[in-house]
């Protein structure tokens, strides 16, 4: 058994570093977040959030502490809660350009990662990709309902899929919505479904 620091990757000491600038900036002590966890009925008390922030990004010369704590999900998300932030605004370093560390992946664009993170855009997409990687990401990643599928031939046909063979729909010059791909008007009844 280790008895040195904890090693941790670099999401674990985002994760740190964002826990305390969030902290800080909503102006809670260590006691005073824990209170609010209890409140959500989400218990960690404030020795174990130090030793979460206690795994931030050491400062250039100094070690970093001993006393570690690793953060699991349902920490991760009760925090991001009562911080009143998405779970990215914990996980992802708060840089908006540059590169980011990402665990298990390397250093990534910052604007790439974060696309990623909010589910605009897969991670890495294939030299001359047809649109194909965005298509099964969307698929994949996101429920039916809030997939965000672009306009390439890949993504047309994952949505005309999802939709049950109804595709996208235009309002034309007469005023009429029409299906793109046919160019058929289409109706919808009274409670918005589509009129076969």
């Amino acid at each position: 058994m280790s008895t040195g620091p904890m090693d941790l990757g670099p999401t674990s000491r985002a994760v740190a570093d964002n826990l305390r600038r969030l902290r800080e900036a909503r102006g809670l002590s260590l006691r005073a977040l824990s209170a609010d966890l209890k409140q959500l009925g989400h218990n960690l008390s404030a020795d174990a959030l130090n030793k979460i922030e206690n795994g931030r990004t050491p400062e250039a010369g100094t070690e970093p502490p001993k006393n570690v704590r690793r953060i699991d999900v349902d920490d991760l998300t009760a925090l991001a809660a009562v911080l009143g932030v998405n779970p990215n605004a914990l996980l992802l370093p708060h840089q908006g350009s540059g590169s980011i560390d990402l665990t298990g992946v390397g250093r990534v664009d910052a604007t790439i990662v974060w696309a990623w993170a909010e589910g605009r855009r897969p991670l890495t997409v294939p030299e001359h990709d047809d649109g194909t990687a965005n298509a099964d990401f969307q698929r994949y990643a996101r429920p039916l309902g809030i997939r965000n599928y672009n306009r390439t031939p890949a993504s047309r046909a994952a949505h005309f899929e999802d939709s049950g063979g109804r595709g996208y729909y235009q309002r034309g010059q007469d005023g009429k919505l029409h299906e793109v791909s046919t160019g058929e008007p289409v109706e919808f009844d009274q409670h918005g479904n589509h009129d076969d």
